[in-house]
């Protein structure tokens, strides 16, 4: 009786193992998938901040060059146009650094999705191997299956 009750109980513990790397697989899963939409929002925020900013830049452009028309400066002056390019320029750079900034975000979150997804992997994997180990421990103390017999 003891030696079906320990193969009893092995069989439990493999039952246990494998729903253990199912949880543990499907947990992971969910997870990779919050981070891969995530990364979908972080995308669709980029280009959001693109559009925006570069609206923006652009009327302050026009206002820039609303204002030199209407003081009746030069258009080809070169006071004006530096002022023009300086304003231009730091308002490209500041774009494209918030804009690589959230897109850095998103490549990030798509980098964790996939190292869950493989975790996922793994956690089953585990499961498996740890259940048909306590398979064998089970099955060891039955007779003919172990080194005393």
């Amino acid at each position: 009786m003891g030696q079906a009750a320990s193969a009893g109980a092995g069989i439990f513990e493999a039952a246990g193992s494998i729903v253990q790397g199912i949880g543990t697989s499907n947990a992971d899963k969910y997870q990779a998938a919050e981070q891969e939409q995530a990364a979908q929002y972080g995308d669709l925020k980029a280009v959001q901040t693109n559009a925006a900013l570069t609206r923006n830049l652009n009327q302050t452009l026009g206002n820039i060059d609303a204002v030199r028309a209407a003081a009746r400066t030069d258009p080809t002056s070169p006071t004006g146009a530096a002022v023009r390019n300086t304003v231009e320029a730091t308002g490209t750079e500041n774009k494209n650094i918030q804009v690589d900034s959230i897109m850095a975000q998103a490549e990030q979150d798509r980098a964790n999705a996939a190292y869950l997804r493989s975790a996922s992997s793994t956690a089953l994997l585990s499961g498996t191997i740890g259940a048909f180990g306590d398979l064998l421990k089970g099955f060891s103390g039955m007779p003919g299956l172990s080194s005393g017999s």
